[in-house]
C-alpha cells in the first residue's frame, strides 16, 4: 500500500474516470445542443406559416398591426397562478386569411411553436369558430416581452381554453397539417 492507505495508481484511476465522464457529458450537452438548435433561422417577432417544408408567408408584429385589432380581457391561468391580461391582438382567422383565403379549407390543424420549441396544437374549426383563437402582440398597451426580455414577442391566446397550457408564448411559427 502507498501512502495514506490508498494502492498505487488507484488515485489517478479515479483523476482519469472523472475527467473522462466530465468528458462525455461536454460531449452530450454539444450534441443535444446541436440537435436542438434552430435549423430554420426563426426568431421573435415575426411567425413564420408553413405547410411541411413548404412556406407559406411570415408576418411580423407590423404586419398584424395592419390587420384587425381587438383588445381582449382575460385571466391565463396556470401553474405559476393567474394573470390578468389586457392582450391587442389579431384573430387567428385574419391572419391566415392575410396569406391565402383558402388556408382554412386546405388544413385541419396548426401545430404553434414558440422560440422554446414548445408546441401546442390547434383544430381548424377552433380557428373558425368566432372570438376565439388570437396572436397577442400587446398587453395593456405595451409589447409583450421577448425571452431574452427585449420588446417584441407573440403569444397564441385561445379564449375557449379553461388553462392557458395552449397559449404558445414567444411564437415564431405555425405549421399547417
Amino acid at each position: 500500500m502507498g501512502e495514506k492507505g490508498v494502492e498505487p495508481g488507484k488515485g489517478a484511476n479515479s483523476k482519469k474516470m472523472l475527467v473522462s465522464g466530465i468528458v462525455l457529458l461536454v460531449l452530450l450537452v454539444a450534441a443535444f445542443s446541436f440537435l436542438n438548435r434552430d435549423k430554420e433561422g426563426l426568431k421573435e417577432g415575426t411567425v413564420a406559416i408553413k405547410a411541411g417544408d413548404t412556406k407559406l408567408g411570415s408576418l411580423t408584429i407590423s404586419d398584424l398591426q395592419k390587420l384587425p385589432a381587438v383588445k381582449k380581457k382575460m385571466v391565463i391561468h396556470s401553474s405559476q397562478g393567474n394573470t390578468n391580461n389586457d392582450f391587442t391582438c389579431t384573430p387567428m382567422l385574419a391572419v391566415l386569411n392575410s396569406i391565402d383565403p383558402s388556408l382554412t379549407q386546405q388544413y385541419k390543424k396548426i401545430i404553434a411553436r414558440g422560440i422554446d420549441n414548445y408546441t401546442s396544437g390547434l383544430d381548424i374549426s377552433e380557428v373558425l369558430h368566432p372570438d376565439n383563437v388570437y396572436i397577442a402582440y400587446a398587453d395593456y398597451g405595451k409589447p409583450l416581452k421577448t425571452k431574452k426580455g427585449e420588446d417584441g414577442s407573440m403569444l397564441i391566446i385561445i379564449c375557449n381554453d379553461e388553462y392557458g397550457q395552449r397559449s404558445t408564448k414567444w411564437l415564431v411559427s405555425l405549421e399547417l397539417q
